[in-house]
């Protein structure tokens, strides 16, 4: 699943940008429950792909291996941009406008999935596999 964090304003781009808020949360990360890390041979901190669904989505981010997500569970924030799928792209930015903190976009890795009840949008949860960088 993918959620807000609370040092981050709205999709991150101003609060990455500012460099008194920027290192309050410097990586992308994805929280995994110590049971499935240590499954994968995953360690805290350690650099793990997160891999979509759909058309070889993937995502390179800092593993935080929590209790906090039960097992079976991963969790992203979406306030990161400027990585994609685990390559660098502040090249891309024009000069003296790229924030501070670069990191995976969330959205790569999710899908177009719908709620059946609702028939709502559903893009911040979706299936995954996480292993070692």
């Amino acid at each position: 699943s993918s959620g807000r964090l609370v040092e981050y304003e709205g999709g991150g781009e101003e609060t990455r940008s500012n460099p008194w808020l920027a290192e309050l949360q410097q990586n992308m990360f994805v929280e995994i429950n110590t049971g499935d890390a240590a499954d994968r041979g995953i360690q805290d901190g350690q650099w793990v792909w997160v891999l979509g669904p759909e058309n070889g989505a993937k995502a390179r981010v800092k593993a935080l291996v929590t209790e906090r997500v039960a097992r079976g569970v991963a969790y992203m924030p979406f306030h990161f941009a400027g990585w994609y799928q685990g390559e660098d792209m502040r090249r891309r930015y024009p000069a003296g406008t790229d924030p501070y903190v670069l990191g995976e976009s969330v959205n790569t890795v999710t899908t177009y999935g719908y709620d059946p009840v609702t028939g709502m949008h559903e893009g911040k949860a979706t299936l995954c596999q996480i292993r070692a960088a």
